[in-house]
């Protein structure tokens, strides 16, 4: 298996359609990323070899926000500490979203990157951790689960022997 994340960002999406406190578990765009996102951006046979894995559920390392159970997703978004672990340095973890992320609402900074979401909670459940767009920082206080302003960057394990 290897693990993959989207280059782009490739929408732009809600953490959670209601402002409230949430985790991964129950967000909104767990569901929509498992649901909607798999069966169009994939074809059934591409699906075959996206394994369903256990999605951990790692407290806000800064804030320790309990962050509710792991969970069984074929598609996900990176914790703070995958985020840190796969992209070491904060140069590495800036994103450009796709036109269809800007057309969407996705807010870009003077040099073209976006504020993608993390699965991690915020310093509350009311909050998505997030990475910066200016610098690739980790901001691990995070957003408003509910703004619409924010990336959103796929991640998922590919199964290579299927």
């Amino acid at each position: 298996k290897i693990l993959v994340t989207s280059k782009y960002a490739l929408d732009c999406r809600k953490y959670n359609d209601t402002y409230a406190s949430v985790v991964w578990e129950n967000c909104t765009l767990r569901q929509w990323l498992n649901n909607d996102f798999l069966e169009g951006a994939f074809e059934p046979w591409e699906r075959e070899m996206i394994p369903t894995v256990t999605v951990s559920a790692d407290r806000n390392p800064t804030y320790r926000t309990y962050s509710g159970r792991a969970t069984e997703d074929q598609v996900f978004l990176l914790s703070i500490a995958e985020a840190y672990r796969h992209f070491p340095l904060d140069s590495m973890r800036l994103c450009i979203p796709t036109e269809y992320a800007i057309i969407k609402g996705a807010w870009i900074s003077d040099n073209g990157y976006c504020y993608w979401w993390l699965r991690s909670p915020g310093n509350t459940q009311a909050d998505a951790a997030g990475v910066l767009t200016t610098r690739g920082g980790v901001h691990e206080s995070g957003n408003d689960v509910d703004n619409n302003e924010n990336a959103v960057r796929p991640a998922m394990w590919i199964d290579l022997d299927p």
